[in-house]
This record gives structure tokens, sequence and C-alpha cells, in this order.
């Protein structure tokens, strides 16, 4: 039938985006007492990293694993950030733990050189040393030749059908960019930049998850008990659902399904029957711990928010980091998404009544500048502000460097080819359908 093939074509192209995720507490990592320090060190030629098989997991014990996909060609992954909970614990205790002691060495070299100014510099360079050194040795730097080791690694595989090394099958480092507890996501790079990688990475598209209405046909791809891309369909059971997330609050607007989804499918794709994903598998409701039939997905539209902007922000460290220049910072916002919708209905309404052609481009819609924006610099610009449920259209962007500005979508799209420092020429619209040209110099992304 046309919808069974409609499934296997899915699963023929978005499969291989979907990853299994897993993290371990490697047994050669540095753990937080000194002691067990010093048993690395004599333990550290048998457990040499170097000496281990490429693309193979690290002996150690699970920390747990799931399912992710891939979201950039550039290697980020989108997951569940339950699944890489005790993994981004454990690393963060490690570097609040250095992070201490660097400060104490700080405080106390500051200390130190302050009671002991009538000394020679020889004299505070030698008491610099001998703190510095008894941290290095207290935080087990002294073994890793000063650089930072993480205790958890985590590790993701693209499945047991072709990414293969031999007989066995390739895992990839990665690391934890950031992640947003209150939704439940994390967000991982792949530290292999191989042509091999490259080949691998097949991103997958965003659906809108807002549009979903129930009765509509879904699928779910993930590692249920470690089986790689096992597809599941179903239903939208029920939309608007909160359910309450690792961070203890309540995430809203979630999916329900009954798209089977087991322990390993966490951090998975929901798609609709265009293959975009609309939803993040998360939890299900079980007596047993397995599918019975109730299961629940983060809305795709808050997941892409949120990813979009971590993997934005640390393109840009990595950018910076190279001495290189990012892209370009207006620090103005732009309604989208059912506001936008309602604030262009609206618009057009009014130039109808008015007989004025205001608002056939439209534009983006500007809601928000931030206090250090260029825009700042420039007088009388006016944004869309709510109060009170009273909407005031205010300035509307409606060209960028000569280039028609239709909606957010387009702005957004014309921005990301800016780069910071490069003069900029906009169209600015107000409600009555003025317009003035306004130039700034587009400054540098906040981190």
């Amino acid at each position: 039938s046309p919808e069974k093939k409609t499934v296997v074509n899915i699963h023929r192209v978005c499969s291989p985006a979907v990853v299994y995720v897993t993290s371990v507490l490697s047994s050669s990592s540095p753990v937080s007492s000194a002691r067990s320090r010093r048993r690395k060190k004599n333990t550290e030629k048998r457990n040499d990293p170097q000496k281990e098989k490429k693309n193979q997991l690290p002996n150690g014990m699970s920390l747990g694993s799931g399912s992710g996909f891939v979201i950039d060609s550039e290697g980020y992954i989108v997951t569940n950030y339950h699944v890489v909970q005790r993994a981004y614990e454990s690393n963060q205790a490690v570097l609040q733990y250095e992070k201490f002691w660097d400060d104490l060495a700080k405080n106390t070299t500051k200390n130190i050189k302050e009671k002991l100014s009538f000394s020679s510099s020889n004299v505070i360079g030698n008491v610099e040393g001998v703190l510095n050194r008894t941290v290095t040795a207290i935080t087990g730097r002294e073994n890793n030749n000063g650089t930072e080791v993480l205790p958890a690694g985590i590790f993701v595989r693209f499945g047991e059908n072709g990414d293969t090394d031999g007989s066995v099958t390739s895992y990839y480092s990665c690391e934890i960019v950031d992640v947003k507890k209150e939704l439940d996501i994390a967000v991982l790079k792949i530290m292999d930049s191989s042509d091999k990688m490259n080949n691998l990475l097949k991103p997958m598209d965003y659906g809108s998850s807002s549009n979903l209405v129930v009765g509509q046909s879904l699928l779910a791809i993930g590692n249920p008990f470690g089986l790689d891309r096992t597809i599941t369909s179903g239903l939208v059971s029920a939309t608007g659902r909160s359910v309450t997330g690792v961070a203890g609050n309540q995430i809203k607007n979630c999916i329900q399904t009954d798209c089977a989804i087991n322990p390993g499918n966490s951090g998975g794709p929901l798609l609709n029957l265009k293959g975009e994903v609309v939803g993040v598998n998360t939890m299900i409701i079980s007596a047993s711990g397995s599918s019975s039939g109730i299961g629940f997905a983060v809305p795709g539209d808050s997941v892409k928010e949120s990813a979009d902007k971590i993997i934005e922000l640390d393109k840009q460290r990595r950018l910076r980091t190279a001495k290189r220049k990012g892209r370009g910072w207006l620090g103005a916002a732009v309604a989208t998404s059912s506001l936008e919708q309602s604030l262009r209905k609206r618009l057009l309404s009014a130039s109808l009544e008015q007989s004025k052609n205001s608002g056939q481009e439209v534009g983006a819609f500007i809601t928000s500048i931030d206090t250090k924006s260029p825009l700042m610099t420039q007088e009388g610009v006016s944004i869309t502000s709510i109060t009170n449920g009273n909407v005031e259209i205010g300035d509307r962007i409606v060209s960028v460097g000569g280039n028609v500005i239709e909606n957010a979508e387009a702005f957004v799209t014309e921005m990301k080819g800016r780069v910071e420092g490069e003069n900029l020429s906009l169209t600015i619209e107000n409600v009555g359908g003025e317009r003035r040209v306004v130039y700034v110099t587009l400054g540098q992304i906040p981190l």
C-alpha cells in the first residue's frame, strides 16, 4: 500500500541519521581523590588509552544509553538529557573540583603577593610556582601533561548496518556541548572530522509540532534495548500534554503517542509521514517498564529553538577560539510562529481597510532590542509590544542589504550570512507604511 511504501522510504532515508548514544566512566579516567590518582599513575601503563583499539568503547562502567539523531552536518546530535545525565554530572563535578583548587591558588597567590610586597620578585615567583605545582598534583594534571581529562566519555555508533570496522562496530567520541534540563534535551558534538565521518552525517529536518492533530500517523526510530534503528508506527494520541521532566518542571505541549517506545528509545526522533522531526521521545507510562501504548515526546518546535541556539553559540565559540570572524550580531529579536502569523493577519487587515499598500511585503516584526545592539544608536525604532493582551504593532524590517525580507525566517536566513564588523543597511517600515533606511555595523555575538 502507499502508506507502507512511505514508511519503508522514511526508514531508508532517515534511519542513517539515528545513533546509539552511550556513556562510560572509564577505568583509566582521573578520579577526585589523590589516593586514586596515585593508583592511576601506577596502572596507567596497563590502561594506556593510546593502546586501545581505535573507535572502540573504553573499559569502564556504563552510565546509561539511549538514542539520538544528527541535526547538523558539522556533527551535532540531539538526545535526551537524562540519557547522558550521569556522565554530565560526573564531568561537571570534576570541573567544579578543579575550579575550586584553581580559585584557591589564585586567591592565595594574591594574598601572599600583598603580604610579601616588600620581597623580591624571585621570592614571589617561587611561592607562586609551589602553589601551582601543588594544585597540579592535587587535581591530577601531572599525569595528563596539564590537559583537562574528564572521567566520563560519551560515545555514539551509527548502527551495525554499514558502519563497521572489520567485524567490530565503530564508536565515536563526543563532547556534551550544552544541555537544556527544562526540556530534557542535550546537544552533543562528534569529535571526529574525517571524510568517513562527513559521509556518515546525514542531518534530519524539523517539521512543525504545533500543526499536529490527534489521529495523525507518526513514526518513532530509536535503539530499544540496544537494537539499532528500530522503527515503530502509531498515532498522535493527544497533544498539549504536560509531563514532569528530569529538572522537576513541567514540559508543556508534549505529544502523546501510541508508537512503541521502550528503554533505549529515549532521545530518538518522532517523525511525521514526511520524515520530519516533530518530537523527541522522552518517556513512557508503564507498569512493566516496557511499552504499553502511552509514550510522550518533547515538542519539536521547542527542541529546534533551544538546540539551534546551543549549536549557534558553540560554532561562534569555536570560530573565536580559532581567531576567525564569526556571524554578525544585530541584537534584535523578531516575532516567529503563531505570534508572527497573528501580527501578519492584523497588519494586512488594517491595510485593506485603509486601502493602503503597507504590509504587502510584511517583513520581520521587531519584538525586542538588546541594550548593546547596534540598533540602539538609531532613534525612533519602535518594537511590537503586548501589554495586558493589547498588541501594539511596531516597526518591521523589510529589507536587509537591499534584499527583500518577507518574514522572520527570511530575516534569520539573511543574517546568517553576515559577519561581525560588516556595515549593513536596513530598511525599516512602521505600521503606517512609512519607510526609512538605517545603517549599522554588526557586532560580535555575546557568548
